[in-house]
């Protein structure tokens, strides 16, 4: 099913949680909306399902407005991230409930409730189970059967991993998406996780203060952020953002961080940088350290180290400012040795003063 919202805005009292949002969700696509508390995901989502009413706009659901429609009336399927089980009923009464009420004959739901338990690889001697008697995991796998078992067209998924843990939630973000291409159902995921997002979605949409900030896949808002909003949010850890001035004196040109030091870049980047004052952004990983100083290397001090295992990210402090950078395993320092960095200005991104991004 295709979703298309038109003009959509949502508000309360002098709130905008929803501004004026235009978006068209492919059939078969798996949409994350994406973005920090209160930017107007769940808002969105809940308006797509009919639990909100648009203050304006319209929502269509393939070629028809479905503003006017109650949710049951929608066909949609919806996880909740408290997964909203009955605790009162077994797992199999758990999952039957949409066909229960709309009167499916028994022997029906028998056979629908065991196909789907299996699909999502729910073991079927936990059937008889009540929510209370299960691990988060396989709670979350009851409230995806019941949203899945009468054939919605669009499944809707509002931070269905947040109560999970960490090695759970990285198994259940491979079976949802795996779910999901089997299906071929347009699903729609909210979450504020940017790594569950990029893992997850053919593409995100990202929101701050009510609208969309970036459209794309998860590749183009990595690696050609639109706005200092996006490059800053998206990426763990973030990009390096710096206030910069352009320069030139009797090496060449430059590019000056935060009054505290110098990047030298070529003459014909220059040249494509209209702007004096703009944001050089850059990220840790494009921050390459050496121990030893060279020409137009920039030195500075390890502040901290932050092991992650295969890698370790460094904050280093240069001048006035600190910056971060992943490198290998391998390289050992230590708190306040003297390094060297370079930015390979091949992956530097640059921002006007708005905080647009500047093409190069």
């Amino acid at each position: 099913m295709r979703i298309l919202l038109e003009n959509l805005s949502k508000h309360f009292g002098k709130v905008k949680a929803v501004d004026s949002l235009n978006l068209e969700i492919k059939e078969g696509e798996f949409l994350v909306l994406l973005g920090p508390s209160g930017c107007g995901k769940t808002t969105t989502l809940l308006l797509i399902a009919g639990l909100y009413k648009p203050t304006f706009g319209n929502i269509y659901f393939g070629d028809k407005i479905v503003d006017h429609l109650s949710p049951k009336d929608r066909g949609i399927g919806m996880v909740f991230q408290s997964y909203a089980l009955y605790p009162h009923m077994n797992v199999f009464d758990n999952i039957a409930f949409p066909l229960t009420l709309m009167k499916k004959p028994r022997n029906e739901i028998e056979k629908a409730v065991r196909e789907i338990a299996k699909f999502v690889q729910l073991d079927e001697e936990l059937l008889e189970r009540r929510p209370g008697q299960l691990s988060g995991g396989q709670q979350q796998r009851v409230a995806l059967a019941r949203a899945l078992v009468k054939g919605p067209s669009i499944l809707l998924l509002d931070e269905p991993l947040s109560n999970l843990d960490a090695k759970l939630r990285l198994i259940m973000r491979a079976e949802i998406k795996h779910l999901q291409k089997q299906l071929g159902i347009t699903t729609i995921l909210v979450t504020h996780d940017q790594v569950e997002a990029m893992t997850m979605g053919d593409r995100i949409a990202l929101m701050h203060n009510g609208k969309i900030q970036q459209l794309g896949t998860p590749d183009e808002l990595y690696n050609q952020p639109i706005n200092l909003f996006t490059a800053g949010f998206i990426g763990s850890p973030p990009m390096n953002i710096f206030n910069s001035k352009i320069g030139r004196d009797e090496e060449g040109y430059y590019i000056l961080i935060e009054e505290s030091f110098k990047v030298r870049f070529p003459e014909e980047l220059f040249q494509k940088l209209k702007e004096e004052n703009l944001f050089l952004g850059i990220r840790p990983e494009h921050v390459t350290i050496s121990l030893q100083a060279s020409n137009n290397l920039i030195p500075g001090r390890v502040y901290i180290t932050e092991p992650l295992g295969r890698e370790t990210l460094l904050n280093i402090q240069v001048g006035n400012i600190l910056l971060k950078s992943i490198v290998p395993q391998t390289l050992k320092v230590s708190s306040g040795d003297k390094i060297w960095i370079n930015f390979d200005v091949n992956y530097c991104h640059f921002f006007d003063k708005n905080g647009e991004r500047i093409k190069i």
